[in-house]
């Protein structure tokens, strides 16, 4: 029996440590990793970089390229570990069934969708702490406003993890223990 490639996507709003966790992920089980943030197209980039929340309709071919990408490197024979980690905030269910509706040979993909979480406070002290990036502190209230952490129904594909007072390695390896691959 072969088995069954993965794609893990880590959410959740800005600052919660998508990046942070993609890497861990990407060097702790030898898999491709994708910024989800450098699939935006550029108009949503210059959105954002305004204070301009961006709309479902400005996310909808973002998250269709994001779908397709990780599903095509979780899929790639010469990935030998059959997963593909991709960072994107997923805000919504709507949109990750949306991610998962749109892979590439999505009935040979098994999804995860790790979402992260902390306080609007502990947000918005985190993106006001990064430099160069185009998410302003600003946006974090957008993002929150909007933001549905995975309930019952989603549970065992979509794990809610709480980063509030943890630290990076903490918050991982609460993942690695919650995450199942196949």
């Amino acid at each position: 029996m072969t088995r069954r490639s993965t794609v893990i996507v880590v959410g959740g709003p800005a600052g919660t440590g998508k990046s942070t966790q993609g890497e861990l992920f990407a060097k702790n089980l030898n898999c491709p990793l994708i910024e989800g943030d450098d699939l935006h197209p550029k108009e949503n980039v210059d959105k954002m970089a305004r204070g301009q929340p961006l709309t479902d309709e400005d996310r909808w071919g973002w998250l269709k390229e994001l779908s397709e990408v990780a599903s095509t490197k979780a899929l790639d024979e010469n990935n030998e570990s059959g997963l593909c980690v991709v960072t994107c905030s997923m805000l919504k269910k709507i949109y990750r069934e949306f991610i998962k509706a749109n892979a590439i040979q999505a009935s040979e993909l098994n999804f995860r969708f790790v979402f992260l979480y902390t306080t609007f406070e502990e947000l918005v002290k985190r993106v006001e702490s990064r430099k160069g990036h185009y998410m302003k502190s600003e946006m974090v209230k957008s993002q929150y406003d909007i933001m549905e952490i995975p309930k019952d129904e989603e549970l065992g594909e979509a794990i809610p993890i709480d980063t509030t007072n943890k630290t990076p390695a903490e918050i991982f390896e609460e993942i690695i223990t919650k995450v199942k691959f196949t």
